[in-house]
């Protein structure tokens, strides 16, 4: 868990940033190398402008240098880390791009066993991993090199001194290793209850409106409720270990800035060493305890941004509906069905079992059947939302799971029973999905299905604002925004479920007049428990129960 070979997957997403990440590293360099002698500097100060002759002269010298390395190391230091905030912002919205489009290719049958909440508190999650380009990461790096040029000074100043101060390095390591592994195991499990808070939080305001009418607020207030009190269990125990750690770090440096003022004060009072000397070292020795100190709490810092790296390639990494189809469709002039069964979940009933039939081009369907005989259920497994588990569905005589399911969805045109609008305007819900359409060629569709009334008595035509799903038109219009979306582009196969079911009369007329007056060239399947001005179909198929097990009769 957390572990650091997992930084090394952030490579793909920084390669267009290379040099810039080049330069940020080179500027924090140099910001370092430009402070190294100012401990030192400091020291002469002392000895030679304030204990020694008290020169003026040395004091405005020796101020000016040090002023002039602060200046310059500010200039540099604010640049380089700038290209770090750039990286930072980039990487993550890069990163957070790519997860996005991986979800929306992961198969159906993980999407709808898996709460959307947590799908999207683990795209957010993404956000943490910018902390690893942070100012304070980068001042980490930069304390590693200060630390480096301190260390070879502080040989220079006294080696036994610089002996000393190396020796006590390890038991911040030590420290900070026992700390940190209860640290790394609590921050994944508070990334977790997090994420199923998200899940339970998106689950009540998707479903507000059902808990308002079944009174269900008591129940679902409690379940978030004992969600909540488990985080911040969870949180409290994290913020904890975090304190353990930062707690053993400062006792360890204390004791060792203590030990360096002993030894440097017994060398002073005999003769060996100076109190511009002992400045110097101690300001060496607390860039080494800083960099010790940064360096065990780096884990602290990067750790939480590595369970989010390792937590998001658990999404990167699952095959996608694409995975070993690469077949692809120009056209579909048959389906069949054979032996198909169904199930959701393994430990579930099958939806059916053992469907056969066979459609060709020209074929106009009724699909009927009882509520939860799987009517819809068996379109999804057409369009290849979701596979078989039994049998095989051949299109054009070719295995459906061997299809590329993008290459399968551009041949089929879907109006589904429960019908998603898009924020956006009428025109653009139409659209969506074409985008090699214009308005021109919707206007001309509009005006072949004999529409346009229709249309423009929308409150401003094609120009109608559609909020949030269908709000701000009603279902009957809803359900001819999706039809007409269905009929703009040429489809092989066209679906409709529940067409007229919940619709107005007018609607239901409109709808029923296109079918029947309209030329398909390709299949349509139409799925309706009403049959009134069906008669134009030529075939029906219809899912009955028998014993309890679902069959299909032609």
């Amino acid at each position: 868990m957390g572990k650091w070979k997992s930084l090394l997957k952030l490579c793909p997403f920084l390669k267009n940033y290379r040099l810039i990440l080049l330069f940020g590293i080179l500027g924090v360099t140099f910001s370092s190398l430009i402070s190294s002698p100012i401990p030192y500097l400091t020291g002469n100060l002392l000895d030679e402008a304030l204990l020694g002759n008290k020169s003026y002269v040395n004091l405005y010298i020796y101020s000016g240098i040090i002023f002039a390395l602060y200046l310059l190391d500010y200039v540099v230091s604010l640049a380089s880390k700038k290209l770090f905030v750039k990286i930072n912002n980039s990487v993550v919205n890069n990163m957070r791009y790519s997860v996005m489009d991986k979800v929306m290719d992961l198969p159906m049958s993980y999407l709808s066993s898996t709460e959307k909440g947590y799908v999207q508190e683990r795209i957010s999650e993404c956000s943490s991993i910018g902390s690893i380009f942070s100012p304070t990461v980068v001042n980490m790096f930069l304390s590693i090199i200060s630390a480096l040029f301190a260390t070879i000074t502080m040989f220079v100043i006294n080696y036994k001194l610089a002996i000393m101060v190396v020796t006590l390095a390890p038991f911040f390591f030590i420290s900070a290793k026992v700390s940190t592994k209860q640290f790394t195991k609590n921050t994944r499990d508070m990334m977790e209850s997090n994420a199923v808070l998200n899940a339970e939080c998106f689950e009540i305001m998707n479903g507000i409106e059902d808990i308002k009418v079944l009174n269900g607020k008591k129940q679902h207030i409690s379940k978030f409720n004992a969600k909540i009190t488990e985080l911040v269990y969870r949180s409290v125990k994290q913020n904890k270990s975090m304190i353990l750690v930062v707690e053993n770090i400062r006792l360890i440096n204390n004791v060792g800035i203590l030990l360096i003022l002993l030894i440097s004060g017994l060398l002073i009072i005999n003769g060996q060493f100076t109190v511009g000397l002992y400045t110097s070292f101690s300001l060496y020795s607390a860039k080494v305890f800083a960099c010790t100190q940064s360096i065990a709490m780096f884990g602290t810092s990067i750790k939480p941004a590595c369970l989010s790296i390792e937590r998001l390639y658990e999404l990167l990494d699952m095959k996608d509906e694409n995975y070993e189809k690469s077949s692809s469709l120009d056209s579909i002039t048959s389906i069949e069905f054979n032996q198909v069964g169904f199930r959701y979940k393994n430990n579930l009933p099958d939806v059916f079992s053992k469907i056969n039939f066979k459609l060709v081009k020209g074929d106009k369907v009724l699909l009927k059947g009882e509520n939860g005989s799987g009517k819809t259920t068996l379109v999804k497994l057409l369009l290849g939302l979701y596979q078989p588990t039994s049998g095989v569905i051949l299109l054009n005589d070719q295995d459906s799971t061997k299809i590329n399911p993008k290459s399968l969805r551009e041949r089929v045109g879907v109006v589904s029973q429960n019908i998603f609008l898009f924020r956006g305007t009428v025109l653009s819900n139409i659209l969506y999905g074409h985008e090699d359409k214009s308005l021109q060629d919707i206007q001309n569709l509009i005006e072949s299905l004999g529409l346009q009334d229709y249309i423009n008595r929308l409150s401003k035509g094609l120009d109608t604002e559609i909020n949030q799903n269908t709000s701000g038109v009603s279902g009957g219009q809803a359900q001819i925004i999706a039809f007409l979306r269905a009929l703009l582009s040429k489809k092989d196969i066209i679906i409709l479920d529940e067409p007229i079911s919940n619709v107005d009369i007018e609607t239901s007329n409109l709808i029923i007049g296109i079918l029947k007056e309209k030329e398909f060239d390709g299949i349509l399947i139409i799925i309706s428990h009403q049959t009134n001005g069906m008669e134009f179909l030529n075939k029906i198929i219809e899912i009955k129960n028998i014993e309890g097990i679902p069959e299909l009769s032609l």
